[in-house]
């Protein structure tokens, strides 16, 4: 495999070095005698060059090129970088502080409210790479566009500045918005979130998808790992915002994983929305290799894995709907899923040692619906879920049981005892297991009790210097497993003879044993 490689689909409308054309004053909406300039050298953010123009009047001002042309097709979004250098003096979002502009003259264009005083970077400003779909119904509109090789920015100015031009834009381009990885071969040279942003931040590129910022990153549009190729991606403690994109489809923000032979392995990785617009969601495409090891998911939207996915220690917060597809989830934390179900389940046995925490509303875990009689094992932790079985729609368990099903829930030692909806109008049985005891007694004192699995002698408890009774808690899920329970007094000689085989039962049970001798002992009754 080769050195990871960072690339991406979008293409060029103008970047004033190379592509665009005379800068001009919109002919409508904006107030004229503005002097726009396309070849300032002052500030840009890509290249050598940007477009500007001074505002030292009130009211609207705006300034567009021409770019190449190229045709629209759905799907598509425009990325562009806007700045505004006197951030008090522009009017809010709403009022049409800063605006992008797109259209295919300088006649008929549409206009999108980007950012204003109360907005966006602002009022701290900078340049800010704004994001529109141009499918979207604009703020304002003059005429009816049917291209949009003509970009540009407008502002309105609340208080005159009355140095210097304050407002400008640099490189704007189009399409889905994808940062497309692929490669890495070894922790060396695998790639990683600094390697997508080197490649981003680059001044010949400046896409505007991965920045690095203090602290961090911040990230919009389609993350696609292992474009085309496998990929090996490995990184560590890092923490990523993804961007408020306000003028987007809700699936905008995304991030896949694809081609089955990539490896990617991420620990303590950190991802949080700030918009609700497109909150980011995770979909595994094909069924690669994902270790993801801690950190936490805050406010995004959904996640769908596969089968070669080890979730652990993970923490799902004010997430969407989480779909198992096979995945292993250990120790992972659900909290206050943002929709009506936290996790939809399809194998509960790799749910284990998982925390769900419920918001008054929401159910912990869909089993989806149950066509023939089964049993499923729970070993997991609940916090504010109802406490008793219903329809509230706050039960830890929701699922489909019809007429003659039969659903046995075992629910392993230690763990929360879960409420269960079952949403068929014809409902069939859920049963509910919990913990079992065996207590072995009659024992003197200075006794060692052992329980092993007779299939391969792994130790399930033990207990020494024991007098009276033992008490050995199991969970649901060991009923019905054959056992070897060793019984030695320690004044007494070890022999192999000290056991008998046992067959755990699905109810408390007693056991008494009358230890005779260093070799015998009575039959347990």
């Amino acid at each position: 495999m080769a050195v990871a490689s960072y690339t991406t689909d979008l293409t060029l409308i103008a970047d004033m070095d190379t592509v665009g054309g005379t800068a001009v004053e919109p002919n409508t909406l904006y107030t004229a005698g503005r002097s726009p300039i396309e070849d300032d050298e002052d500030f840009p953010i890509q290249g050598t060059v940007h477009a500007s123009l001074t505002q030292n009047a009130t009211g609207k001002g705006g300034i567009l090129v021409p770019g190449t042309s190229w045709t629209y097709s759905s799907g598509d979004y425009i990325f562009g970088w806007i700045i505004w250098l006197a951030p008090s003096t522009i009017a809010t979002q709403a009022n049409g502080g800063l605006c992008m502009l797109l259209g295919s003259s300088s006649s008929v264009f549409d206009v999108h409210y980007v950012g204003g005083s109360d907005y966006g970077a602002y009022p701290y400003g900078g340049w800010q790479n704004f994001v529109v779909d141009p499918e979207r119904t604009p703020d304002e509109s003059a005429g009816n566009p049917t291209a949009y090789h003509y970009v540009g920015a407008g502002a309105n100015c609340i208080s005159k500045v009355s140095k210097g031009n304050p407002l400008g834009f640099d490189v704007f381009r189009y399409g889905r918005g994808e940062l497309r990885v692929v490669g890495g071969t070894s922790t060396d040279t695998d790639a990683t979130f600094a390697g997508m942003a080197n490649v981003n931040d680059n001044n010949s590129n400046r896409w505007g998808l991965f920045q690095a910022i203090e602290g961090g990153y911040k990230w919009k549009g389609m993350m696609v790992l292992g474009y085309g190729g496998a990929c090996d991606f490995t990184d560590s403690d890092v923490n990523i915002v993804i961007d408020n994109t306000e003028m987007v489809d809700s699936d905008f923000n995304r991030i896949e994983l694809r081609t089955a032979a990539s490896a990617i392995n991420w620990t303590n990785i950190g991802i949080t929305a700030l918009g609700t617009v497109s909150k980011g969601e995770l979909e595994m495409i094909d069924n690669c290799t994902f270790n993801d090891t801690g950190g936490a998911f805050t406010d995004m939207n959904t996640f769908d894995y596969l089968s070669n996915a080890t979730i652990t220690n993970r923490t799902f917060r004010r997430c969407g709907l989480v779909t198992q597809g096979g995945a292993t989830l250990d120790t992972c934390r659900f909290d206050k899923a943002s929709g009506a179900i936290a996790l939809n389940a399809d194998d509960m046995g790799l749910v284990t040692d998982c925390t769900f925490i419920s918001d008054g509303s929401n159910h912990a875990v869909d089993l989806g619906t149950i066509s023939s009689t089964q049993s499923v094992t729970w070993e997991n932790y609940l916090i504010d879920y109802a406490s008793t079985d219903g329809s509230t729609g706050n039960e830890a368990i929701t699922v489909n049981v019809g007429t003659g099903i039969t659903l046995t829930i075992n629910i392993s030692a230690g763990y929360d005892v879960p409420s269960v909806r079952n949403t068929n109008g014809s409902p069939g049985t859920i049963t509910k297991v919990s913990s079992v005891s065996l207590t072995i007694s009659g024992l003197p004192s200075n006794t060692e009790v052992t329980i092993v699995k007779t299939s391969d002698r792994s130790e399930l408890f033990h207990v020494e210097n024991s007098s009276g009774d033992v008490v050995y808690s199991y969970g649901s899920a060991e009923v019905g497993l054959e056992v070897d329970i060793l019984i030695h007094h320690i004044d007494y000689d070890p022999h192999i003879g000290n056991y008998f085989d046992y067959t755990l039962p699905s109810a408390d049970t007693p056991i008494l044993v009358n230890l005779i001798s260093d070799e015998t002992y009575n039959n347990p009754t």
